[in-house]
């Protein structure tokens, strides 16, 4: 027992001392630690500042940037030029808007109706028979009929993508019967794509389509889409001729893939990047936190101004 007060006193000793070591481990050492990474930061701003400054030395920076844009603003704007023969066109705008009253579902079933009504009586107009164009249009322009959504709620977002789908199959065919085809056997929507090699600024549809119609109507039609003011590519093309043996005028049954572009506009860069650092470099030393903490923190005077300048107008120049 005479040694008790010794105990008591050396245990209350190390609850302190790990209170003390709980607080700098949990607390102070994550602000030691940010402190650290920001110092890091500054030097290496400070050590690319002074190479901007030793790259430069006397070159204006105004110039420099003046001839910078001059290289890449023509660029641009011969893109943004030729970018607009790239369009569908009006082949997927839609002008029904539904009724706040209406429910979604009920009002697509009676537009889409509609719409594909309008569509067989062109076809009855033009070829006097309806079953020279597939029955199953819906199925082949991929359009959602009412017993897909039999049982569910349907937004907004549901309805107009198959309106323009819709929209799209009707003004294909509308343009066949323009060209004179005697039929539409078959009608096949790829998956829109946007090949890497266009940088993924143009937006590809392609249709298969078997038709059949004139050898002249044939070729009127091929040279009207290669005419047209907006991109047309027959990407393939199939010709028979079942009908060679008679003496008539031919009438080619014709399989061939059709395709179409739209032009996406690149979209700019809407946050700021921070310039890369020799911290940043070493994977595991830098955390997002620290990093995106430090990257506003530059430093003060002349640098500064020169840093928010640099910023400014050569990193983030579009």
């Amino acid at each position: 027992m005479k040694y008790k007060g010794q105990i008591v006193g050396f245990l209350i000793l190390c609850v302190v001392f790990g209170v003390l070591f709980a607080f700098w481990q949990f607390h102070f050492k994550e602000i030691f630690d940010g402190y650290k990474e920001e110092e890091r930061l500054r030097a290496s701003l400070e050590e690319t500042m002074n190479q901007l400054q030793e790259n430069f030395q006397g070159y204006k920076p105004e110039l420099l940037i003046d001839a910078w844009q001059n290289e890449v603003q023509p660029w641009k704007n011969a893109r943004e030029e030729r970018g607009l023969y790239f369009n569908f066109g009006d082949w997927y705008q839609i002008d029904a808007v539904p009724p706040e009253a209406r429910m979604l579902k009920f009002w697509y079933t009676e537009e889409s109706n509609r719409q594909i009504n309008d569509l067989y009586a062109k076809v009855y107009e033009r070829l006097r028979n309806y079953n020279l164009v597939p029955q199953n249009i819906r199925m082949q322009l991929n359009v959602a009929s009412e017993e897909d959504w039999a049982g569910r709620n349907i937004s907004w977002d549901e309805v107009e993508r198959n309106l323009r789908q819709l929209n799209f199959g009707v003004k294909l065919v509308t343009t066949l019967l323009e060209a004179n085809v005697s039929s539409i056997r078959e009608i096949v929507v790829w998956p829109r794509r946007f090949p890497e090699k266009f940088g993924g600024m143009l937006g590809l549809q392609t249709l298969g389509l078997h038709i059949t119609m004139p050898a002249k109507d044939m070729v009127k039609m091929l040279e009207k889409w290669d005419q047209e003011p907006r991109y047309f590519s027959v990407d393939s093309l199939k010709v028979n001729n079942p009908y060679i043996a008679y003496g008539a005028e031919p009438h080619l049954d014709i399989q061939l893939l059709l395709t179409q572009a739209n032009y996406r506009q690149p979209p700019d860069m809407k946050e700021p990047v921070a310039p890369p650092s020799a911290a940043a470099d070493k994977p595991g030393e830098t955390s997002t936190k620290a990093r995106s903490r430090g990257a506003d923190a530059a430093p003060q005077g002349a640098l500064s101004s020169f840093w928010r300048w640099f910023k400014r107008v050569v990193l983030y120049m579009p």
